[in-house]
């Protein structure tokens, strides 16, 4: 009796250990299903607004504190547009500093939880500024890192940062980004989560099963960083964070150091943006005007062709785009750069509307006496 008792009372454990491992299997299968929806895709950049717009902390509205209100908000648009500290160093943003009034379009004072000064700037005199100070300018098509963030304590504990995570050195990550224009997004660390990732994974780089678990999150890159004590030997520091970033097939690595543990994450975004923005960070300093010729399928009507020459305008250096041929909805466009056509087509990439067709090889021109890169416009 008392074996056919433990029989039936396991049968229940036996059906539950059944059901969560078919579960987790199909769970496994659908996240697969995705990781190679995504891997597959093309990059599919988010679209920034208000660029040119910034809004600064004041406790009162005096001029005095409103002159250093602008001086902080044009170092802050300034580092949005183009994602680089250096420029900020350069003698022309010194000086545009000093008249800094110059570059402003309208300010004014919004009180919610706190009074704000918030600033329009003209984009062509920023973008002019850019140029003078030897950088350029960042599209606003960025893309959408998933940060995944191990934290080492001084008890060498280990702890995997998720999006609900408020502490100082999350908080200082998450208000890095937002200054510098990155979008970036961290783990929820859910059941889903819990199910295909664990710290190990994380903190060894097991890059297969990161991105089995990143698969959900549709990114254009990933992130992985970590956080721990520095060795004294190399006096750089109490801590120290190494990266990596993979966005497509383009791959970053590198380290940062400093004595407070809650700047490293200020720090690792500081880094990733730095070299995303050197990537995609288009120079309008040529001299030189360039006349660059490109061809978008799936043109079917003049409604469509008004909305791709609205885009490659909007691009940085594009100083005109022209429809010059039509033929059985491919329409193909010329356009007056003032950069090289090799950074038009890196912002390019990171459009949603707009995908390679022909990234190994060129299209002959409609009028047979060029060949020019494909592009296929998708529609929202």
């Amino acid at each position: 009796m008392g074996l056919f008792m433990m029989s039936v009372e396991s049968l229940p454990l036996r059906i539950m250990k059944l059901s969560m491992m078919q579960l987790k299997t199909s769970l496994k299968t659908l996240l697969l299903a995705l990781l190679l929806l995504w891997s597959s895709s093309s990059m599919a950049a988010i679209e920034l607004t208000q660029l040119y717009q910034q809004s600064v902390p004041v406790t009162t509205q005096n001029a005095s504190e409103r002159t250093d209100a602008l001086q902080a908000a044009l170092k802050g648009t300034l580092l949005k547009v183009s994602g680089d500290t250096q420029a900020l160093k350069h003698e022309a943003v010194r000086s545009a500093l000093n008249n800094v009034r110059d570059y402003v379009v309208q300010y004014g004072y919004q009180q919610d939880e706190q009074l704000v000064l918030w600033v329009q700037f003209d984009a062509q005199k920023i973008n002019r500024l850019l140029q003078q100070s030897g950088s350029g300018v960042w599209s606003n098509l960025r893309p959408l890192i998933l940060v995944w963030l191990v934290s080492e304590d001084e008890q060498l504990r280990r702890e995997l940062i998720g999006s609900s995570d408020e502490s100082i050195l999350t908080q200082q990550l998450r208000n890095a980004a937002q200054e510098r224009g990155l979008p970036i997004r961290l783990p929820l660390l859910d059941l889903n989560d819990t199910m295909t990732v664990e710290v190990v994974d994380v903190w060894a780089r097991f890059d297969d099963r990161v991105q089995f678990a990143s698969a959900r999150y549709l990114p254009d890159g990933i992130a992985i960083a970590r956080v721990y004590q520095a060795d004294p030997t190399l006096q750089k520091g109490r801590w120290q964070a190494d990266w990596s970033l993979d966005l497509g097939e383009l791959k970053w690595r590198g380290e940062v150091f400093s004595d407070d543990r809650d700047e490293m994450g200020e720090l690792i975004i500081a880094a990733l943006t730095q070299e995303l923005a050197q990537r995609y960070r288009i120079d309008s300093s040529v001299e030189e005007t360039n006349r660059w010729r490109l061809a978008v399928d799936g043109v079917n009507s003049l409604e469509k062709a008004i909305q791709v020459e609205q885009l490659l305008l909007s691009l940085p250096a594009v100083q005109s785009a022209q429809l010059v041929g039509y033929q059985q909805h491919r329409a193909e466009f010329e356009l007056l750069l003032q950069t090289a056509p090799a950074r038009i087509m890196q912002a390019i990439d990171l459009s949603k509307s707009l995908r390679p067709v022909n990234q190994d090889r060129a299209e002959e021109s409609l009028d047979a006496a060029t060949m020019i890169p494909l592009y296929r416009w998708i529609e929202d």
